[in-house]
């Protein structure tokens, strides 16, 4: 019988090693950083009241709890990177009493695509990987720039130039998004704010728009620069992420305005754009 119970908790363990949502990282940052972390994504982050044994990342039902040690003999069963020692598993805190099938189908669905975003961000904050990878992870690189100052075509090109020399006016996708290419980065577009209210949900940021923008900005208000590279988000050139983030940041600190990534979290140095492969 021991022998059973071993192996049945073994297979538990690589289970939810590789099949699980889960975040897994080169070492455990640390309650406060990982709550900071999750307050880029939603500034409503904030821990559980009690023992501070989970943060509610979402500020509404989503909660990352803290991480268990993972041995490197799990490591190497699970097909993992060496230097991953611990994992987070994640829950979600929904009242789902009551529910018929249907329902709950739909409760966990919208479960697994926040845990895409929420765990993807924190992984590259953090060195690590995750489970599930929302779609825009196999997309091509991508940093928004959401801000209310209008720009022009000049205007543009002459910011962007300071990161990228080799940039130049490309064919506009409308008479009023503004298209630059270049090398690394290989794109640059200025949505203005009538154009961008349009695609903006579709640009970034999972279901629903940035809660890291400043509330007083009204979508009819606010445009949206995307700098991107042609190489997928998920495992591109560190070097060429770190390039897309340095453009956007400072993009945005020119133009009074907020960068995110493709993630919906804030992004604060160039190194949060670098996705690791897995």
């Amino acid at each position: 019988m021991a022998l059973f119970r071993s192996r049945s908790h073994d297979d538990k363990v690589l289970w939810s090693l590789t099949k699980a949502i889960r975040l897994l990282l080169p070492a455990d940052p640390g309650f406060d950083e990982m709550l900071d972390a999750c307050r880029q994504y939603r500034p409503s982050a904030r821990p559980s009241r009690l023992n501070h044994d989970w943060i509610c990342a979402d500020g509404q039902h989503f909660r990352i709890h803290q991480p268990g040690p993972v041995s490197p003999e799990r490591v190497a069963q699970a097909g993992l990177p060496s230097d991953i020692t611990c994992v987070f598993y994640v829950d979600w805190d929904g009242a789902e009493v009551g529910l018929n099938t249907q329902q709950s189908k739909q409760l966990g669905e919208q479960y697994r695509q926040k845990a895409g975003y929420v765990l993807g961000g924190l992984a590259a904050r953090f060195g690590g990987l995750w489970a599930p990878h929302p779609p825009e992870a196999a997309q091509p690189l991508r940093a928004y720039v959401y801000t209310v100052r209008e720009i022009d075509a000049a205007d543009l090109l002459t910011m962007a130039s300071r990161y990228a020399p080799g940039l130049a006016l490309g064919d506009p996708r409308s008479d009023k998004v503004i298209a630059l290419r270049g090398d690394v980065p290989s794109r640059v577009q200025y949505w203005p704010p009538y154009s961008a209210a349009v695609p903006k949900s579709d640009l970034v940021l999972g279901p629903g728009a940035p809660a890291v923008l400043d509330s007083s900005w009204a979508d009819d208000d606010t445009g949206v620069i995307v700098v991107g590279s042609d190489q997928p988000a998920d495992g591109a050139d560190p070097a060429v992420a770190r390039a897309v983030g340095a453009m956007a940041l400072g993009l945005a600190e020119q133009t009074g305005g907020v960068c995110v990534d493709i993630f919906g979290f804030k992004v604060r140095d160039p190194a949060d754009l670098v996705i690791r492969a897995g």
